[in-house]
């Protein structure tokens, strides 16, 4: 039993090095709660700082309030089973997704006003991808925790941001409500624009300040029925995560569900995610050097536009960690996107993720290639070795569990067999003990097939030891 716990940990560690799939996307170290008084992590202000005011939304490019000197607010949101319905999702101006470590993908929501959050949660830890697109908007983090490459680019850049590890139930409450309902207590965790300002100010960090557009928005001809390429996105992030986005001609939205096919719905208003804009921006990616992390080139790449049921295909760069999304159709012109509500998928196409885009008419659309690998990221071919080499270890480990349960669970069966017959000894004409001996035996006879089985298997299938070559005489 021992050799089969180590070939199925070699396979594990195999595969977790090589797909960088470990289980820590949305790990959480500590809880508001548990955390001290706050304790600036840095002191300057913000960076970058847009030269620009917007008195429209900067993130939807809608004219629905005024904007003037306000930052955005970028909120972490956690995504692994038990997260669902989060808050706040349905009344974000955006969502980005894409995969940070493991195989689910992470979440974050952007509101231009603070004002207007009601509630948004359960908030998840920061990661350095999805800073790297509310930086340049000069919007305020919000998160609980954070890994360390997300802590070092906010520290290089002198950058404040609102984490609950430090700021505490200052900034973040408790949704007590939501425990007794049998949700644990990292999914829980929740924040308000007004809990918000108190963090920021705990801080001495302005919520008041210049905000740039996330796009260059515009109106959009409207597209004819015959013309709706797009109707159905599926992003596969994962073998374990594969979300849809539908279009509805009805309201001129794509409403998005849940890695099981649900309605992905907001907690707080009970509305349906939708968005007039859709991204897929492909980015090549490989592993950062902890052996687990994701690493994407977010210089740029080729990606796709969805608005109005049709889908082009586009062109997305960007210079830095704190530079804007610059984006250009097919044709090299700046891309016009329709004001609105956006969402963005952050794709790395390595394997066991996918896209599939579908048309009014059902048929499959035929979409640019998928970027290449970074250097230190994992090819097709290793990484379904590591997979295959993960699944066969767990097979082993699977079979010896199963001879073992069938042992132990032997002499018991053995006993009911003997006092079965002694019954039925004792009065041979009596159908039910008859009954009750053959079912005795017939137990006995599965668990003996089973360890027989399994055995077998171990057999066929068992590591052998490398044989060594006898020393020279």
């Amino acid at each position: 039993m021992r050799k089969l716990q180590a070939w199925g940990g070699a396979a594990a560690l195999l595969a977790a090095l090589l797909l960088g799939g470990c289980a820590r996307q949305d790990t959480v170290t500590a809880t508001p709660e548990q955390a001290a008084t706050p304790t600036p992590e840095v002191t300057a202000e913000s960076t970058p700082e847009p030269a620009v005011g917007l008195s429209t939304n900067p993130l939807t490019g809608l004219d629905d309030a005024d904007y003037t000197g306000k930052r955005p607010v970028a909120v972490m949101l956690r995504t692994l089973d038990g997260a669902q319905p989060q808050w706040g999702i349905a009344s974000a101006d955006v969502l980005i997704e894409g995969v940070t470590e493991g195989n689910t993908a992470g979440l974050m929501a952007l509101f231009a006003d603070v004002d207007r959050i009601s509630k948004v949660g359960p908030v998840g830890p920061g990661r350095d991808l999805f800073l790297q697109a509310a930086l340049p908007l000069n919007a305020m983090p919000v998160s609980i925790d954070k890994n360390v490459y997300a802590a070092n680019l906010l520290n290089t850049l002198a950058y404040q941001d609102l984490d609950g590890y430090h700021v505490g139930k200052t900034a973040f409450a408790f949704d007590q409500g939501r425990q007794d309902a049998g949700y644990r207590e990292e999914n829980c965790w929740y924040t308000t624009g007004e809990l918000i300002r108190n963090g920021a100010a705990s801080y001495g960090t302005a919520l008041e300040g210049s905000n740039t557009p996330l796009f260059r928005f515009g109106a959009r001809e409207e597209v004819a029925p015959e013309n709706r390429s797009g109707m159905s996105l599926t992003v596969t992030f994962s073998k374990s995560d594969s979300e849809q986005l539908n279009y509805n001609t009805g309201t001129g939205l794509y409403e998005k569900l849940n890695a099981d096919g649900s309605p992905m719905t907001d907690a707080d208003n009970g509305q349906q995610a939708a968005f007039t804009n859709v991204f897929v921006l492909y980015a090549s990616s490989g592993i950062k050097d902890d052996g687990y992390t994701r690493q994407y080139d977010m210089t740029g790449g080729t990606g796709l536009y969805l608005h109005g049921g049709a889908w082009e295909q586009i062109s997305w760069s960007k210079e830095d960690a704190t530079g804007p999304f610059s984006l250009t159709a097919a044709d090299g012109t700046p891309l016009t996107v329709a004001p609105g509500k956006s969402f963005i998928a952050i794709w790395g196409g390595y394997y066991g993720q996918a896209l599939r885009l579908t048309a009014a008419d059902g048929s499959e659309q035929t979409l640019p290639e998928k970027p290449a690998l970074l250097a230190s990221g994992v090819t097709d071919e290793a990484a379904a070795a590591a997979e295959a080499a993960l699944s066969n270890a767990q097979k082993l480990i699977d079979a010896q569990a199963a001879i073992d349960q069938a042992n132990a669970s032997l002499a018991e069966a053995q006993t009911e067999l003997q006092d079965a017959q002694a019954a039925l000894d004792a009065d041979s004409e009596n159908a039910d003990l008859l009954a009750a001996r053959d079912a005795a035996q017939a137990k006995i006879d599965e668990l003996n097939q089973t360890i027989a089985d399994n055995q077998a298997y171990l057999d066929a299938n068992a590591p052998q030891p490398e044989a060594t070559e006898a020393p020279a005489e």
